[in-house]
Formats: C-alpha cells, sequence, structure tokens
C-alpha cells in the first residue's frame, strides 16, 4: 500500500487504499475479506451493496439486454452496440457517433422493444413508417415480446389506435409529430428514437415541440438559446440537465453533418450532447496526378479513359472556374461515350442519394466546390471508389475589395503570408475577428456601426496593397498564391483545400470493417494553381503528403482492389468485432481537443462532470477527456499534515482537490471548505472523478495519457485506482509530442505504470509538504501573519537572492564605447583607471594582434531552463507566462515536451524535422545532424514538424490551429525553431582578428569575427556578429559607469543558478521564482532585475537563525539525489520519509495540524 485516498471508496464512498483501488475492490469495511467471485452478489450478501448498486443494476439489464439482442439477430451486440446498451440502461440520451455499418437503426430498433414504457420513433417518409413498423414486428416475433406496434399511416385503423392510446411503439413521420404534438405530450414516452436526425432538424419548430415533449419547460428552452448567456445562466443550465437526466431517454441514430439552427443548443445544453456529428478525417487515398489540359473536351476524354479502366462508382468534379455549363458538356460527352451518368443539375439531393445508393451508375458529376451536393455529406463507402477532378480544385477570388467580412477574411487569409511583419501580426487580428461574422450578409451591415468601422479599415489596408506595384509583383512570384488578370479584373488564385479534402473523402469512407481504400485523380490544366493546392494539403494532410504520378500507377490492378475491399462490406450477418471502444484521459481539456482532433471533427457530449470529445479511428472508436491537472492532494488537517505513521509505516492520505469558485482557492478537506468557502460554489474533483468512472464503466479499454514525467506519473497512477474498479483494462500511455504519430505509436505500445517513480513523486510531495507546512507555521506564530509561506527549494533561493543583492553593492568600473558599429565594453576593479581609460579612449590606437581560422558550433537545443533564460532576456517574458505558453505550444502539438533538462534529439527530430527544412531552405549541404546526447526517453525543446513560425501563422489565419496569445506564442515558437534548426546545420567557418587596443595608461586585447569563410548555422540563429575593420573609423559613444561587481538576477538568470546548482526540476523552475514575487519576498526592478524586499530579507533571517539545515541547499539536492535513487528502485522510499518525519520536533503546541488524529479503521486496508 503506497496511500488512502478518503472519499474514494466505490461502494461507501468511504477511506480506501491505493491497493485495493488497483485491485478494483471496494474498501474493507464494504467487503472484509477479498475473494473470489461476483462483486455484486457478493456485497449483497455481505448487505453492503451501496453506490455500486446502479452499476450492478446494469451489468444485470446488460445481460438481459444481450439475451434479446442474440433472439433478434443470432449474434451477440458488438463491443459498440454494448457500450450503446450501457449508454441506455444509464438512461443517457446521446447521439450515436459510429462509422457506416455498425447497425445503429438495428440498435434503435431493439432499445424501442426492450423498454416496458411507451416508446416513439420518429422518420422522415411514410415509406419508412412502412418499412420500420414491418421490422420492428419481425423482431418481435423472433425475441418473443408482445409489443403492440402503432406504424401511422393515416388508414382508419391507425386513426383508431392512436386516438384510444392502444399502442406501446408509435412510428411516425415527423409532421405527423408536428400536428400532434398535444395529443403526444399527454402520453408520457419513455424513450423517444429518431433515425434520420437531418430531416428532423430542418424545422426549428419541431426541435422546439421535441423539448416540450422531453419534459422541458418554455422557461427553460428559452434560456437554453439565450445567445449572450452569462456564468450565472450557465450555472441555472447546469442545475436544469442534472434535474431532467434519466426522466427520458433520447437516442439518435445519426448526428447531422451541419446544423442549420440555433436549437443545436437546446440538445448542449439541456441534454449534454453534440447533436452535429463527428466528421472523420481518416483517408486512405491514393492521391494522384496527370498533366491535362486547359481545354475542356480533352480533360473529359481523359476521364472517360480512366474511367473504363476503374469501373462503375465513379466521381467526376468540375474545377469551378468552368461553370455549371461545362458540367453540361462533361456528362453529355460522357453519355455519348457510353457511361451511365449521374448529374447534380438533373437531380434535387434527396433524388441524387437515392439514386446513388442504388449503385445502378458508373459516374456522377458535380461542380468541385463545398457547397456541392456531391462533395460532402455522402456516405457510400461500397458504392463510391474513386474520383476524378477535370482542373485543379482552386479559389478564384476578385481583388476588387468590399466590405462582406466574407470577402475581406479570403482576401486576408490568403495574403498573410506575404505581409511584413507588423502587418501581419494585424491580419492575424483581424482574421480571428471576421471569423465570427463570416456568414454575416450585407444588408445586416448598417446594424453593427462598430463593425463596419473595422471593417472599413481592413478594406483600405486591402486596397493600399493590391495597388502598391511592388506587393503586386511580391504575389506573382509567390509559392502558394498568385495573380491572374481575367479582362479588366485581377483575381487571387490559391489551391482548395477543402473542396479537395471533402471531394475525394467520398471515395474512402470509415466502415466497421476498417477504412476503405480510394483514389482519387487531379487532371492538371494549371501548373501552379497545382504547386498551391499541393503545399496547402500539407497543412492539412500531413507534411509527407504529395501527389503520385498518375503513369507511375498500375490501374487495372488498382481497381481490382478497390472492389475486392468493398466485397466484404456487403455481406450481411453479424458484424465482426473489430471496433473497440475506448477512453483516453489527458490532464488538460485543450490536450483532449487537440488528440480527438487528430482524426477529424469530433462530437462533444458531457457526462456529469466530464467533456467528451467522441471520434471514430480506424478501429476505435475513441473518447478523450481531461482530469483537469492533479485530481488528489494531501489532507491538510489528518495526521501529520496528511501523514500517518503506523508500525514504522508512514501512510500518505489523499482526498479530491476542491475550488471556492468565487476565489479560486484550492482546498482539500470537507473542514476547509466549511471554513474557507461557506458560501460555495465549490467544485469538487470527486465529481469530476465519478464521471470518469461512469465513463470507465461503459467501454472496453482506458489509456492514461498524462505527461510524461513523474508529475504525469503520479496523476496517471492517481486515475488508475480510480477507474479500476470499474474497468479491468487500463494503460498507460506517454508520448513526448502530441501529434499523430507520437499519438498513435503510443496507442500501439502502451508502457507499464512506474511505480518507482511514483514513489519518488510521492516522496518528494511529502517531503514538500512537511518542511513547507512545518516553516510556514513557524513564521506564522513569528511575524503574525498567515500569508507568509517557506519551502525546502524556495527558503534557499531566497537566500541566493539576497546574497547577489549584497554582492552587487559592490561595484567596478566599466568603460564602453563604439568601434566599427560594434559594442565594446572594458570592466575593471580599479575604478580610477577604467575613469582614465574612458577620458584618453579619444586617442585609441588599435591593430590586428593575430588572424586565425576557427569553427562556430550551434548551440544545443532548448532545455527548460535554457529557454525559460533566453525568453526573459530576448523576449522580456517572466518565467510563469513562458512556461503557460510552452505548455499551450506543446499541447497544440507544435512543440516536444517542455519540462526536460536533456538536449538530445531523437532520428525523428533530426531527419524528419531538421532535414526536410534545412535541404529545401538552405541546401542539403548544410544539413549536419547532432544527437546532443545519448539515451533516455526525454529530448530537448524541439518543433514537432517542420514549419517555421510563418507556415504557423497561416494554420492560425486558416482557423487550423487557436493560440489563446498569438503574438508571444509565436515569438517563443520562432525562438524554440530557430534554435533546434540551428543545432542541426553545419558549423560556420570563420576567420577570427584578435584586436589589440592601445590608450596611453592602459593596453588590451579583444577578439572580433571579421569574415565569414564558409556559411552555417548562422543563417537561422546567429549567435555572432561580422565586424568590418576601418583605419578610419574612431571610438563613439564613450562612456564610463560604475556597475555592480556581480549583476541581480533576472528571472532568467536565477532559473539557470538552479539548475547549475541541483535546486528544483524543470517543472518547478518557474513555479519557484513565482512564489517569491508573489509573496512579495522579492520585487521585479525595471528592466527585469530581481531585488529582496525588506520582508524577504526578515523572513530568510528568521529561517536562517532557526532553520539553518532546513533552508539549507544541500537538503535540497540530498532529496533530489534520493528522487532519482528511488526512481531507479535503489533506495526504499519509507527510509527517506523516516530521515524527514525529524522535522516534525520543531512544531510547537498550538500549530495547525498537531496533535496527530489515530488511524481507528485505516489499519485494516492493508491486504493481507
Amino acid at each position: 500500500m503506497l496511500f488512502l485516498v478518503a472519499h474514494a471508496c466505490p461502494n461507501c464512498g468511504g477511506t480506501i487504499s491505493d491497493e485495493r483501488l488497483s485491485r478494483g475492490l471496494p474498501c474493507s469495511r464494504c467487503l472484509p475479506k477479498p475473494q473470489e467471485g461476483d462483486l455484486c452478489e457478493l456485497l449483497r450478501q455481505e448487505g453492503r451493496l451501496r453506490r455500486l448498486a446502479p452499476y450492478c443494476e446494469v451489468a444485470e439489464k446488460l445481460e438481459e439486454f444481450a439475451r434479446f439482442f442474440q433472439k433478434a439477430l443470432g449474434f451477440s451486440p458488438s463491443s459498440l452496440q454494448e457500450t450503446w446498451i450501457k449508454r441506455i440502461l444509464f438512461r443517457e440520451s446521446f447521439a450515436i457517433v459510429a462509422p457506416t455499418g455498425t447497425g445503429k437503426t438495428t440498435f434503435g430498433l431493439i432499445a424501442a422493444l426492450y423498454f416496458p414504457g411507451r416508446v416513439l420513433i420518429l422518420v422522415p417518409t411514410r415509406l419508412l413508417v412502412q418499412q420500420i413498423g414491418e421490422r420492428l414486428e419481425e423482431l418481435a416475433r423472433k425475441i418473443g415480446v408482445s409489443k403492440k406496434i402503432l406504424a401511422y399511416l393515416g388508414k382508419k385503423k391507425d386513426k383508431e389506435a392512436f386516438s384510444s392510446r392502444d399502442f406501446d411503439i408509435l412510428v411516425c413521420t415527423t409532421a405527423f409529430f408536428y400536428k400532434h404534438l398535444a395529443e403526444l405530450q399527454e402520453l408520457d414516452f419513455e424513450f423517444v428514437f429518431i433515425d434520420d436526425v437531418d430531416s428532423f432538424l430542418k424545422r426549428s419548430a419541431h426541435v422546439d415541440r421535441l423539448f416540450a415533449l422531453l419534459g422541458f419547460s418554455e422557461r427553460e428552452i428559452k434560456l437554453a438559446l439565450k445567445t449572450n448567456k452569462t456564468e450565472r445562466d450557465f450555472e441555472k443550465l447546469e442545475a436544469i440537465r442534472k434535474r431532467h437526466a434519466g426522466r427520458k431517454i433520447l437516442l439518435v441514430s445519426s448526428a447531422t453533418l451541419k446544423p442549420r439552427t440555433s436549437r443545436v443548443m437546446l440538445f448542449r445544453f439541456l441534454l449534454g450532447f453534440d447533436i452535429q456529428r463527428a466528421v472523420s478525417n481518416l483517408r486512405n487515398i491514393v492521391d494522384a496526378y496527370t498533366e491535362g489540359s486547359t481545354e475542356l473536351r480533352k480533360l473529359s476524354e481523359k476521364a472517360a479513359s480512366l474511367a473504363r479502366v476503374l469501373g462503375p462508382g465513379g466521381l467526376v468534379f468540375v474545377s469551378q472556374v468552368y461553370g455549371r455549363e461545362a458540367v453540361e458538356e462533361v456528362v453529355s460527352y460522357l453519355r455519348e461515350e457510353g457511361f451511365r451518368v449521374l448529374s447534380y443539375l438533373e437531380l434535387s439531393p434527396e433524388e441524387l442519394m437515392a439514386e446513388m445508393e442504388k449503385g445502378e451508375f458508373d459516374l456522377a458529376v458535380g461542380l468541385a466546390h463545398l457547397s456541392n451536393p456531391l462533395v460532402r455529406g455522402i456516405d457510400l463507402p461500397y458504392v463510391l471508389r474513386y474520383a476524378i477532378f477535370l482542373g485543379v480544385p482552386k479559389h478564384l477570388i476578385p481583388t476588387r475589395v468590399n466590405l462582406l467580412p466574407r470577402s475581406l477574411y479570403s482576401l486576408l487569409v490568403n495574403i498573410i503570408s506575404l505581409l511584413e511583419e507588423e502587418e501581419r501580426l494585424t491580419a492575424l487580428s483581424d482574421i480571428q475577428y471576421l471569423r465570427r461574422y463570416l456568414t454575416l450578409p450585407e444588408e445586416a451591415l448598417p446594424r453593427y456601426p462598430r463593425l463596419v468601422e473595422r471593417l472599413e479599415r481592413i478594406k483600405a489596408f486591402l486596397e493600399s496593397k493590391f495597388s502598391d506595384p511592388a506587393f503586386l509583383e511580391k504575389l506573382r512570384r509567390a509559392e502558394d498564391v498568385f495573380l491572374v488578370q481575367e479582362g479588366d479584373e485581377l483575381f487571387l488564385v490559391a489551391g482548395d483545400t477543402a473542396t479537395y479534402i471533402q471531394a475525394s473523402g467520398r471515395v474512402s469512407r470509415l466502415t466497421v470493417f476498417g477504412l476503405l481504400k480510394g483514389l482519387a485523380v487531379v487532371l492538371v490544366d494549371d501548373r501552379r494553381a497545382f504547386v498551391s493546392l499541393e503545399r496547402r494539403l500539407r497543412f492539412h494532410l500531413g507534411d509527407d503528403f504529395s501527389f503520385k504520378p498518375l503513369e507511375e500507377l498500375d490501374l487495372e490492378s488498382l481497381a481490382r482492389e478497390l472492389t475486392e475491399v468493398r466485397k466484404i462490406g456487403r455481406k450481411k450477418g453479424e458484424l465482426k468485432d473489430l471496433m473497440r471502444t475506448a477512453l483516453v484521459v489527458v490532464e488538460s481539456p485543450h490536450k483532449a481537443k487537440t488528440i480527438a482532433s487528430f482524426f477529424g471533427k469530433p462530437s462533444v457530449r458531457k457526462v456529469g462532470e466530464a467533456f467528451v470529445y467522441e471520434i471514430p479511428t480506424e478501429n476505435k472508436l475513441l473518447m478523450v477527456s481531461a482530469s483537469l491537472g492533479h485530481v488528489f492532494n494531501l489532507s491538510r488537517r489528518r495526521g501529520f499534515f496528511g501523514v500517518f505513521e503506523e508500525n514504522g509505516r508512514f501512510i500518505p492520505l489523499f482526498d479530491s482537490i476542491k475550488i471556492c469558485r468565487p476565489t479560486g482557492e484550492q482546498l482539500v478537506d470537507p473542514e476547509e471548505v466549511e471554513i474557507r468557502c461557506p458560501e460555495g460554489p465549490v467544485f469538487d474533483k470527486r465529481e469530476l472523478l465519478e464521471s470518469l468512472r461512469r465513463l470507465a464503466y461503459e467501454i472496453q479499454e482506458v489509456y492514461i495519457g498524462s505527461d510524461p514525467d513523474a508529475e504525469g506519473e503520479k496523476i496517471a497512477y492517481d486515475l488508475l485506482v480510480e477507474l479500476r474498479p470499474f474497468n479491468a483494462t487500463i494503460s498507460r500511455l506517454e508520448f513526448h509530442e502530441v501529434t499523430p504519430r507520437a499519438f498513435r505509436e503510443a496507442l500501439s505500445n502502451p508502457v507499464d505504470f512506474n511505480l518507482n517513480r511514483v514513489k519518488a513523486q510521492l516522496t518528494r510531495r511529502v517531503i514538500d509538504r512537511w518542511v513547507g507546512f512545518v516553516l510556514s507555521r513557524r513564521l506564522w506564530r513569528a511575524f503574525g501573519n498567515r500569508r507568509l509561506s517557506a519551502g525546502r527549494v524556495q527558503s534557499p533561493v531566497l537566500g541566493w537572492v539576497i546574497a547577489r543583492a549584497e554582492e552587487a553593492k559592490q561595484k567596478k568600473g566599466r568603460v564602453s564605447f563604439v568601434l566599427f558599429g560594434e559594442h565594446f565594453t572594458l570592466d575593471l576593479e580599479d575604478i580610477p583607471l577604467a575613469r582614465k581609460i574612458a577620458q584618453e579612449l579619444e586617442n585609441l590606437e588599435w591593430e590586428i594582434a593575430a588572424r586565425e581560422e576557427a569553427e562556430k558550433n550551434p548551440l544545443p537545443p532548448y532545455t527548460t531552463d535554457t529557454v525559460l533564460e533566453d525568453a526573459s532576456a530576448k523576449l522580456g517574458f517572466s518565467t510563469k507566462d513562458t512556461m503557460n505558453l510552452l505548455q499551450e505550444l506543446f499541447e497544440s502539438g507544435l512543440i516536444t515536451y517542455h519540462r526536460t533538462d536533456s538536449t538530445r534529439i531523437s532520428e525523428v527530430g533530426r531527419y524528419q524535422v531538421a532535414k526536410p527544412y534545412i535541404a529545401k531552405h538552405f541546401g542539403e549541404e548544410f544539413f549536419y545532424p547532432r544527437a546532443w546526447g545519448e539515451g533516455g526517453a526525454h529530448e530537448g525543446i524541439r518543433p514537432t514538424r517542420p514549419r517555421d513560425a510563418e507556415e504557423v501563422r497561416y494554420m492560425l489565419a486558416s482557423g487550423l490551429l487557436t493560440l489563446s496569445d498569438p503574438k508571444r506564442a509565436l515569438s517563443l515558437y520562432d525562438l524554440i525553431f530557430r534554435r533546434f534548426m540551428a543545432s542541426q546545420m553545419r558549423p560556420a567557418l570563420v576567420e577570427v582578428s584578435r584586436l589589440r587596443f592601445r590608450v596611453p595608461s592602459y593596453e588590451w586585447e579583444e577578439e572580433v569575427i571579421t569574415r565569414i569563410l564558409r556559411e552555417g548555422f548562422e543563417k537561422m540563429f546567429p549567435t555572432f556578429r561580422v565586424v568590418e575593420l576601418k583605419e578610419e573609423d574612431r571610438p563613439e559613444e564613450i562612456s564610463f559607469k560604475l556597475v555592480p561587481k556581480v549583476e541581480l538576477y533576472t528571472e532568467g538568470t536565477l532559473v539557470q543558478e538552479m539548475k547549475r546548482r541541483g535546486l528544483g526540476r524543470p517543472s518547478t523552475y518557474a513555479e519557484i521564482v513565482t512564489t517569491l514575487i508573489q509573496r512579495r519576498y522579492v520585487k521585479v526592478l525595471p528592466g527585469g532585475r530581481l531585488y529582496p524586499t525588506k520582508l524577504g530579507r526578515e523572513v530568510y533571517s528568521y529561517l536562517r537563525k532557526h532553520f539553518p539545515e532546513q533552508v539549507d541547499e544541500e537538503l535540497t539536492r540530498k532529496v533530489e539525489r534520493a528522487m532519482d535513487l528511488i526512481e531507479e528502485g535503489k533506495l526504499d522510499y519509507q527510509e527517506v520519509l523516516r530521515e524527514a518525519y525529524e522535522i516534525r520536533r520543531f512544531l510547537e503546541e498550538g500549530d495547525e495540524g498537531v496533535p496527530e488524529e489515530e488511524l481507528p479503521h485505516y489499519r485494516s486496508e492493508t491486504i493481507s
């Protein structure tokens, strides 16, 4: 047993050991003797089944439902269907997120037959009413249940049955539902199933009436639809959602792709799930191209020849620059050639879909534009096999500027990379502002005068750029966007990535049998537009994306493969369990969203206090949620500051973290909450943990992906013990960058939980608590101020700041001057001499004493301490701000893990990130790979992809990425990117000149670089300047001043000192500096220097006098060495705690936290 957790027993909510939890057991009071057998039954026999009762009930009903399912279909539910069953048995409303072929409708019908209460099934057409009615009757017969099923078609007997309420299940159209809402509301339906939500959402009134049927009042519906909600509104909505939870169940068989109504908010706020469909971006497509023609006829001929080889099931997309008339021309030609062709111009979208579902066609022709019905929303995996693009999909954007937000937005996004630095920052801000108004029509603008004011400014800026000959020339030379002239008008041209991805995505769909392969061929009619398209697609599909020349493909073999992979999906019968359900828990919602977004646009649901991003992958339905950082903290009011001693062993007691919402203060014990946050509200992480337990129970596999360090390991272990009673399959994911490649690799190769690392972190946490709390309480007593604190690392670091301030009182002379454009300084402790030299500098003589060649090497990649130092020195960022920015860059997938003291660079970093970028921008001869260290799990801080700050800015402008503070985040990313790239570039060969300076009273030498003989890393991250020596140059800007012999620390140099002297660790450097500033022990002077305050000096003096050992840095170094040994399994952590326990002697009677309480019922938690 490592520790106890209060309020964590899954059955009674009492205190329980991590050992019992990790075995999936309740506490010893609920189950005194662990034994084999069904836990629910064992607890019943003991008469102690309490909080686990709902789970036991669901488990029993699950078996019953599975038998029901088996009778109906002849086979057992799949893993996916089992997850859905658990949800509805918990009486949760939800939209099914799953690929084609997973039996969503069938599941809904079996669920309708299972529920004892009255059921309503809504479908769009009378034909579907009839078909579903017949299917229900058939399933009921097979199962052997007697249900009165009314498939309402308007016949006399239907009307009689409805008016007499003689039915258990009512199947009707949405139109019938709308007309008869008053009567339906009286029927108290337990379960409502909507089989086609797209058609249902077409009328807002349908949605309002549905929520009235589900029991929500008009006032509650209005509140959910309110646009500018306050914090109080959200609290009310949360209370409403919890009050209605489980009363009635709404099941939606497939969510909508693009809801066109604000009523989606009703599903989100009142039922806790997102009605918008998860859109997978997974693709298994052979992307090919061949040189075409600018003549439509020749493009059509090429398409026909391809279709003859590839066979039926093809889509043909005509570039929008050719227009609708071209579609008619292409359709006519293809029909003349004997193909069965469907045209989007000849059928309504519904009719077109119905015809395509039959599969009795060769080609369907549409326009390559996002709004075209063939481009998005079609999911026919077993019918569609390939797509042919007649011309490159591209945007043609007029440069004649108007005030429409979407027009201004489009122009800014496409030219942002060509603007000057300051213009780019303004443009990025404008782009993010305009994104909110993209759908605003021109006629609505007068209602928003402030918006119009900003639009006018943006318009004026764009007009100035498009009338600037130098900028137009820049545009003409650009790679990914360029100018064309048609008549009197100039147009911007850029590859249309969204249309290409959506249109080609129709031929590679995710099914229950996996991701089907497809082919997409671009017939190139514009080479520059094609280059633009390929370049932009790399931002969306990964840096390794490229089109293959069509001539290199064996088309006949590929055509056979595309046919064979689709045959399996046409077979009816049992679904093989190819798709598992999995929960991934990480620390932050940002990281959770980033991971889910690797696979597309996830749907969102809320389970209790947990937000869950849900998205299908190739073989898993992935649910990603967040723990919001640490979930436990040590008790402050039990034992010796949260630790009990029993039989010579130390047993920490943890409880869930509780946050007082009005103040943001973190509390632990219930008594603390009563005292410090009596009015509330309080967010208790226990509620979040209970929600994660629910999620863990409903799925097959749990993966915990907290950060890859000791702190992250403790979070992971805490989550393991919390979730283990609800799921036996829990694994640890460790990834050092938040990228699709790293995440997939981690998911394929989960690792064991590292208990030694947990023990080391536990030991550090306990020692920090003991030292910090004991010393702090003595400070409170001595100074009468409960805001004061002391700590194992904080206190010695305060001592350094004070010592440095004393040293800085001693002065030296500094002579400075400018010569050859270079700044020179000469520091001398002999102040009179220094003053005299300054007076003589006008008569300075100099000569070249020596010249030699030298290799200059780049700096290593950043570690936590060096990036904190440079961000402070070069960017003026505080350590706290830098760590927050680094965290966001890491969670956004832009940099590797940032809490590291390693400079090592992996092969991926060297050859997949550095090499492509350096070879492209400087030439392969500049690439000089360096590992910067051997072995170890951590790397230095580096970018995860070969994308510089300019490309990241384009991603921000395009909406592919969001950052809370783009300007500062980009400047920090640029620093990291350039230093890393430089670290992988060849050394610079330079000429070094040693200059001898002479004045009457002194002579000294300086080295300067006077020539670059071979360029190298300095092209990316210069660490030196080249000086041009000129005989006639004389010293300028001569000055003399007294300066401190030793400079005061900055935040950055203080972190460097901590690293050098072995105090703190990458995850705590910034926290320690920030604490000293927040406690007002240290103040930040203009220029960023740190100076001790009077309070800081008094506190340190008191601590140094009364607790010399505890504030000595040797204690901290000793603890850090012990942590390493514990982590390596070479030292018993209990020994370290036993030695640290000696600090108890410094407590005085009356100090808070004393006396220690006994352990009346905790002793039995150790499993014998």
